[in-house]
């Protein structure tokens, strides 16, 4: 059976390669992709940011796989700063979620533009466990994204082996004759024609890509991004009994002292602490701590 996957699977690479340039300011070009199988379910790795994007249209899923230490420079590159591409604080672990979700969802229309889908409802999310992943067996594509400079990375895709035959092309029905139909009409004479002019058309240049400020390098695409802000005031454990007994009055203790900092999550990633004010009689909060380091028992 011929490989009816590939390319499509080139042309999100494509569109990866793309998005991720404007992103990181820089031409990112995507290499040649290669193909494995394989009858094993996708595992978390903890050097790896996997994202699963669904297309409701076609009626299947993938799962893109990036190198998180690669990702690292990639913010670095966005936001104008430099740095060792090592481990990344609660910020950027927020930038990166939004940026792969951000190329996954890419990736995702340009697989329902080439298969004629509808690209209505697509959505890419961060894999938080294995059992997000689709179930195998897998045909997994990979190909190289390089960014110029000596840097250089790589991009995953898997795919249900079914989809390979979802998404082959159907063969066109042939169209039956109308018995209303009017018969053929005689081919026009060739005419010869003289003194015809070359078409001539007018200059273009290309649209210039607009170069962002520094230290605010190329996040427009994900400014716009809604992010949900919890403010945790603290946390306990308990039992079923004791949560089943509760009554209107009942007062159980938190894991935090009067005077210590709440937290403040981005999309459940831990940015912030502050204290709690009042603004208006609503309650805010004023950060007193930005990144705090998460204490590791």
């Amino acid at each position: 059976m011929p490989d009816t996957l590939r390319p499509i699977a080139d042309s999100m690479f494509a569109s990866a390669a793309s998005v991720l340039g404007t992103l990181a300011g820089r031409t990112v070009t995507a290499g040649a992709s290669k193909r494995t199988e394989s009858e094993s379910s996708i595992k978390m790795d903890p050097e790896v940011v996997a994202t699963v994007t669904r297309i409701p249209s076609a009626d299947l899923a993938f799962a893109a796989r990036y190198r998180k230490r690669d990702l690292a420079r990639i913010v670095e590159l966005m936001l104008g700063t430099a740095g060792d591409g090592g481990e990344l604080d609660a910020m950027q672990l927020s930038i990166v979620a939004e940026t792969v979700a951000q190329i996954s969802s890419a990736m995702g229309e340009a697989l329902a533009s080439d298969t004629n889908h509808a690209s209505a409802g697509i959505e890419s999310t961060v894999a938080a466990e294995a059992g997000a992943f689709p179930a195998p067996p897998f045909a997994t594509y990979t190909a190289p994204l390089d960014l110029g400079e000596g840097f250089a990375t790589s991009l995953t895709l898997d795919f249900d082996v079914l989809a390979q035959h979802r998404l082959a092309p159907a063969p066109a029905p042939a169209a039956a004759p109308s018995r209303l139909a009017p018969p053929p009409a005689a081919p026009f004479p060739a005419r010869r024609i003289e003194g015809g002019q070359p078409v001539a058309f007018a200059p273009m240049q290309p649209t210039p890509v607009r170069t962002a400020a520094p230290g605010h390098a190329n996040l427009d695409l994900v400014h716009d991004v809604p992010l949900e802000i919890s403010a945790v005031l603290g946390q306990t454990e308990l039992s079923l009994r004791e949560v089943v007994s509760m009554t209107t009055g009942s007062v159980f203790e938190l894991d935090k002292l009067s005077t210590e900092p709440i937290d403040l999550y981005v999309n459940n990633i831990l940015i912030a602490r502050g204290e709690v004010v009042v603004v208006d009689d609503k309650f805010a909060v004023k950060i007193s701590e930005l990144n705090p380091v998460v204490d590791k028992v």
